[in-house]
């Protein structure tokens, strides 16, 4: 072997070894940076998913406020004083966990609030809040877990 292939050899040697350490110092950084953006991509899907769940539930509620044809329930609106059928507002809840697709789990807390007047009758307004508690899914950095609310509120028209 002669000396200018020997140190060509050496030379691609250092260079590979250079190579290797730039990897191992820009990798952490790259993965952290890759797994952030997944995460961030992640709460975002969660956070408008429970958005919409909420309106999907306003919206159930507003359509059959007063008008509820339920087995055991009066068609037409209440009589005065009274409220409609669904009271509890258990159909509403349950209709804004099948909008969130089974992403979110059992891990949703849903509350129907009716206002002015206290019921689920026309002019009602109902406002829709759910809460879900987010954990991360990568726990390279350990992130507390988030709380993401949404709400919504309409006015029952039917």
């Amino acid at each position: 072997m002669t000396s200018h292939s020997r140190i060509r050899s050496i030379g691609s040697r250092r260079r590979k070894g250079q190579a290797l350490t730039e990897f191992a110092l820009v990798a952490p950084i790259f993965f952290l940076l890759l797994f952030g953006i997944i995460e961030a991509g992640r709460f975002m899907f969660y956070y408008e998913v429970l958005n919409n769940a909420t309106r999907e539930g306003a919206r159930y509620a507003i359509v059959n406020g007063a008008n509820a044809d339920e087995v055991g329930c009066p068609t037409g609106p209440p009589a005065p004083g009274t409220a409609a059928c669904d009271p509890t507002g258990d159909d509403v809840v349950e209709r804004v966990r099948e909008a969130a697709f089974g992403v979110l789990g059992s891990g949703v807390t849903v509350t129907p609030v009716w206002h002015d007047p206290a019921n689920n009758g026309r002019g009602a307004t109902v406002t829709v809040t759910a809460t879900y508690t987010y954990t991360s899914l990568v726990p390279i950095v350990p992130l507390p877990a988030i709380t993401v609310e949404a709400e919504s509120s309409l006015v029952i028209n039917n």
